[in-house]
């Protein structure tokens, strides 16, 4: 297939997902362009520098007027219909001009693509369903977690518009099924490169816990930092930034945890990290204003570097978070969160290898960036026939 992955940003950090499926769909032989409302201000430095990437609004003026013309004249009824929806679409969220559209419309004609797939349902949803109504092609989409259940900008319509609809977790199938009935969803989890996530160096048996995430409320950190003061010996690591920052310093401060926030990392310090650890924690709560995970992918990332995983029993982590390898404590709990990291920190060695090497196995078969896009890839190739 020759597809266009339709993006907000490109190639985001926190967004390898992204890169792995692009990549897992251009080893099966398929041709993927990009287009995408702007540049990544922390780009994965593990991008491929070839894709071919389009912007929107960087064609000049000319350039624009000059496709518009194109567009019009081949494809009257579907830009006015365009016309008559941005109407109600902008009550929710910011439209494009038609004109910023007009140039990828024609790049797909001249590139001849085949399909366009967009992740996330906000704005490069609504990108993707305008684009594949200007130009007669089918369309897809991801949708992960906040454009679900924080800011659902017109989205029945963009699901219902969509030729299929893929997340990665039942708890996200369920939601929207709820939200758009006439929406055709397929779960394909967000998968992991097990090549590139394998452990090279023996299990630890010390008190290293690591979590992995924006500093955002709806990743439960300031739970963690509470819990960690009531476990005897755990040191505490936390890779991301954001705007919790400040007050998961001061939460360690006033608690006395040992508790080390160490930034934004790339994917090879990631892997590093997790290597070094013990346990992974991923305490995700349901955000005061509605926002929440799905199924984050560093639980499958850890589960394939063979660690113990504890997290709390919400959203879609008790899907993956399973026994042997599974702790599951009650979400915004740091009295519970603490007995259950202390739960796994105490277990047998010989039982936590034999634990990682299931959690691992589990991946292998459920949770794969090869295989889960396979079946996504079968899907969409039948939407060609």
């Amino acid at each position: 297939m020759r597809l266009l992955f339709v993006l907000d940003q490109w190639p985001e950090l926190s967004e390898t997902f992204i890169v792995n499926e692009l990549g897992a769909l251009r080893r099966m032989g398929h041709h993927v362009r990009v287009h995408a409302r702007q540049r990544a201000s922390n780009p994965n430095p593990n991008a491929p520098g070839d894709v071919d990437v389009s912007l929107l609004g960087a064609d000049s003026p000319a350039r624009q007027l000059r496709d518009l013309v194109w567009l019009v004249a081949r494809r009257p009824q579907a830009c006015a219909r365009d016309l008559l929806r941005r109407r109600r679409w902008r009550h929710d969220e910011w439209v494009p001009p038609l004109r910023l559209l007009a140039p990828e419309a024609r790049r797909i004609r001249a590139s001849r693509d085949r399909h366009l797939h967009a992740h996330f349902s906000g704005s490069s949803a609504l990108d993707a369903m305008r684009l594949a109504a200007l130009t007669g092609l089918p369309f897809s989409v991801t949708a992960h977690a906040y454009d679900i259940f924080m800011t659902p900008r017109n989205l029945r319509e963009k699901l219902e518009a969509a030729d299929a609809v893929f997340t990665g977790c039942e708890y996200n199938v369920q939601a929207l099924r709820e939200r758009a009935p006439a929406a055709d969803v397929h779960l394909i989890v967000m998968g992991v490169d097990t090549e590139a996530f394998r452990r090279l160096k023996p299990l630890r048996q010390g008190r290293t816990v690591l979590a992995i995430g924006r500093l955002v409320e709806k990743k439960g950190f300031h739970v963690l930092v509470d819990a960690a003061a009531k476990v005897p010996g755990v040191r505490v690591r936390i890779i991301g930034d954001g705007p919790m920052r400040r007050d998961l310093l001061r939460r360690a401060q006033r608690s006395g945890s040992s508790v080390e926030l160490l930034g934004s990392c790339p994917p090879a310090q990631v892997i590093a990290a997790l290597e070094d650890a013990d346990v992974l924690a991923m305490p995700c709560v349901v955000a005061s204003d509605g926002d929440r995970d799905s199924m984050p992918v560093v639980v499958k990332e850890a589960m394939a570097m063979e660690l113990l995983v504890v997290a709390s029993d919400e959203v879609g982590l008790p899907e993956c978070v399973l026994k042997p390898w599974g702790f599951l404590a009650p979400p915004g709990d740091a009295d519970a969160l603490a007995g259950t990291l202390l739960a796994a920190l105490d277990v047998d060695p010989a039982e936590r290898r034999r634990a990682g090497a299931k959690a691992r196995t589990w991946v292998g078969h459920h949770a794969s960036v090869d295989r889960e896009t396979a079946r996504m890839s079968a899907i969409m190739e039948r939407l060609q026939a």
